[in-house]
């Protein structure tokens, strides 16, 4: 079986399944065709439906009518399909920029169907507490990432949780393993399991790597990614990373590391977390989106109450969860929180109702800034390949695992 060495050492890349030669672009190109579309279609991206308007950026394209037009089928079809949707109804100048994105976004699958084959027949009681996810995203990573890790003197896993991952390693590499996270809890619960884990925040202290290291990190949060790219890059130190919430970091936005453009905002790159999947990672579609029209009818009824504010800030001090409560328990919580009396249980059925109209207009109207949200998700995966190798690097990129594994799938091998 090809594995990402086999890719690596293929000079020219002429060898191998086809579909690693229809990783089509070249990284430079895939990097500029995605800044492209970035580029062109920014004010769809900022166009956030709010209020009773229209973003001013789908009048100026003539997508509106076809996006209000929608059937509540046809708007499930296309939140759940999204660019892989039949979207040749769409108005033209829509469609093409489906196609574009598709382009930009079709990366190779790098683990060519080996998903569980190198995993272990019994479950190691290192690993035990895994979700079943969990278990499918270490198996496939390390499928990829073995290839490099072996010949390395040391494998420092970033952001290290409860070790799983680490543990892992460990046991199928003879070759230190250790394990780096902030939480201390988390720290705690992987010790008890077994292996060699360190309490640092990366991103406050730095990442201490030499050369010969692998570090490797599954669902790097934003920063994170960044600096394990620059630090790996620095040390002459192998790296395998997935990326996660792209719009976790210290600053507003987002400088590429390449020469690429454009810097894009926090808000912005939170765009790529947008998933619409029947089942997702902590609730099914129907409960999410349920919990959205709740968010913003609590929205409504503090901005009734203490005037304007950000959409999101109505979330403040709670966690996401509480919004798959029901909407009453949802407006006491957040209303105490505040220090707000609670409104009128008319008040808060009228905002009920207003937030289910607004809720099913805005889904629609938000069609194309989700369509864009992968698209975000390969820039930053370009740009952080494109810096490596700009650095004398080797670097393959693709999809680790399928989307229902998990919609952040996205990695970057390199040595």
């Amino acid at each position: 079986m090809t594995t990402v060495m086999d890719i690596m050492d293929s000079q020219p890349r002429d060898a191998g399944p086809a579909s690693w030669h229809r990783a089509a672009m070249r990284l430079a190109s895939r990097l500029a065709a995605a800044a492209g579309l970035i580029g062109a279609h920014r004010d769809v991206l900022a166009a956030r439906p709010a209020g009773s308007g229209v973003p001013a950026a789908l009048d100026a394209r003539g997508w509106t009518g076809f996006l209000a037009d929608l059937g509540d089928a046809s708007v499930d079809a296309f939140e759940i399909a999204g660019l892989d949707a039949d979207w040749s109804a769409a108005p033209p100048s829509l469609a093409a920029m489906v196609a574009e994105a598709r382009a930009v976004c079709a990366v190779p699958e790098l683990t060519e169907g080996a998903l569980g084959r190198d995993a272990p027949r019994h479950r190691r009681a290192s690993r035990r507490g895994e979700t079943p996810r969990k278990s499918a995203q270490i198996d496939a990573f390390a499928w990829v990432l073995l290839p490099i890790a072996r010949d390395a003197g040391r494998i420092v896993d970033v952001g290290s949780g409860h070790g799983h991952l680490t543990r892992e390693l460990e046991a199928r590499l003879a070759r230190p393993v250790l394990g780096l996270e902030r939480d201390v809890r988390l720290t705690a619960r992987a010790r008890s399991l077994g292996g060699a884990f360190a309490e640092t925040d990366v991103l406050r202290d730095g990442l201490p790597l030499e050369a010969g290291d692998c570090v490797v990190g599954l669902h790097a949060c934003g920063e994170l990614g960044d600096v394990m790219v620059r630090s790996a890059a620095e040390h002459r130190a192998s790296i395998a990373l997935v990326g996660c919430c792209l719009q976790k970091r210290r600053d507003d936005a987002r400088v590429p590391l390449s020469e690429a453009e454009p810097v894009l905002a926090t808000r912005l790159l939170g765009l790529s977390n947008l998933v619409a999947r029947e089942e997702g990672v902590e609730a099914s579609r129907a409960d999410n989106l349920a919990a959205r029209a709740r968010r913003l009818a609590l929205h409504r009824l503090l901005v009734e109450r203490v005037g304007p504010l950000r959409l999101g800030a109505e979330m403040d001090g709670l966690n996401r969860r509480a919004a798959h409560a029901d909407l009453s328990t949802l407006v006491e919580r957040a209303f105490a929180r505040r220090a707000l009396a609670v409104p009128s249980a008319a008040d808060v059925r009228a905002a009920d109702a207003w937030a289910r109209e607004e809720h099913a207009r805005a889904r629609r109207l938000s069609l194309p800034r989700a369509l864009l949200a992968r698209v975000l998700e390969v820039f930053v995966l370009a740009d952080r390949a494109c810096f490596l190798e700009a650095h004398d690097r080797e670097v393959v990129v693709g999809r680790v695992f399928p989307a229902g594994v998990s919609a952040r799938n996205l990695a970057l091998v390199s040595r």
